[in-house]
């Protein structure tokens, strides 16, 4: 559960598209909902946090009839912020083998070009390092691929298992940093 968790927190960054409400769960675990209009607030329905939920609560499984390849997904975007202005969000998808981290930047530039990056300072004091493998674009979305041809894995799986205390994603014009709580990281 942990390695999931770690991998779809990592993975948070990708266009959040809010059509009506979207639920989430923000840095600190708590459950929000955030509407189309750009307001939030608090869940009061539901007051698990992260580290309560089993793993079929925060991912799905999709099957293709028609190839019969499978993906697996996170039901709602992963928002990192403090204050819903500044921050980042996470799509995590994988499929054959192919791990995509989708991030969708808000509260500096929306521009990311060919050359943004994304540093991660991990608990342990270790840092990575990845650079946009996307196009440009004025969306804020960086993505970043694993596996397969793109292989990588043993990054994916230093994601996936080390604890991260502050991740910054750079746009073509500022950065946005956001540290991580013990219980997130």
């Amino acid at each position: 559960m942990k390695q999931i968790f770690a991998f779809l927190t990592f993975l948070l960054i990708f266009t959040v598209q809010v059509f009506g409400q979207v639920k989430t769960i923000n840095k600190d675990g708590k459950a929000i909902i955030l509407n189309d209009d750009g307001t939030w607030r608090y869940d009061d329905s539901n007051t698990e946090t992260i580290s309560s939920l089993d793993c079929s609560d925060i991912i799905t499984t999709y099957l293709d009839k028609v190839t019969g390849f499978t993906a697996r997904v996170n039901k709602e975007p992963i928002i990192v912020s403090k204050d819903l202005k500044n921050g980042f969000s996470f799509y995590l998808f994988e499929k054959n083998s192919i791990f995509v981290i989708n991030l969708q930047v808000f509260g500096a530039s929306s521009c990311i070009d060919e050359t943004s990056k994304m540093n991660i300072l991990f608990r342990d004091g270790t840092r990575l390092e990845f650079i946009n493998n996307a196009e440009y674009n004025c969306d804020g979305n960086f993505t970043l691929y694993f596996g397969g041809v793109y292989g990588r894995i043993k990054l994916l799986e230093q994601l996936k298992t080390k604890e991260i205390e502050i991740m910054r994603i750079g746009t073509t014009q500022g950065n946005i940093d956001m540290d991580f709580t013990s219980e997130n990281s």
